[in-house]
């Protein structure tokens, strides 16, 4: 069971405990409370860099941005319009947060 779906069925059915459980705090109520702040949703971390693109890899779903002079790297892109916003030496600056593994442009701007 997810975090997520885990927090839901906590929020759905915590006024049904707190009606049917004595007024004071019982171990389970303590383990549910326990449980819905482990599962509370954090929001991933965004990390904003600056760069000038390298390439575009619609197919992939991919801007490659070179960083500095000696680095050059891949990142996905979360909205494909952002495809028709860029071109080769744009320089740019952007938001990369971490979805499902990959680092992924969340945001991006031209400078």
């Amino acid at each position: 069971m997810t975090k997520s779906t885990l927090a839901l069925c906590v929020v759905i059915l915590w006024p049904a405990m707190a009606l049917a459980a004595p007024t004071e705090v019982s171990e389970n109520q303590q383990a549910v409370v326990a449980l819905a702040e482990a599962a509370a949703i954090h929001p991933p971390s965004t990390q904003t860099l600056r760069g000038v693109v390298d390439s575009i890899d619609e197919r992939n779903d991919t801007i490659r941005i070179r960083l500095s002079p000696d680095r050059t790297e891949p990142f996905k892109v979360q909205d494909g319009l952002l495809f028709n916003a860029v071109r080769f030496g744009d320089p740019v600056a952007f938001s990369v947060q971490d979805i499902s593994g990959f680092r992924t442009i969340v945001g991006l701007s031209k400078e």
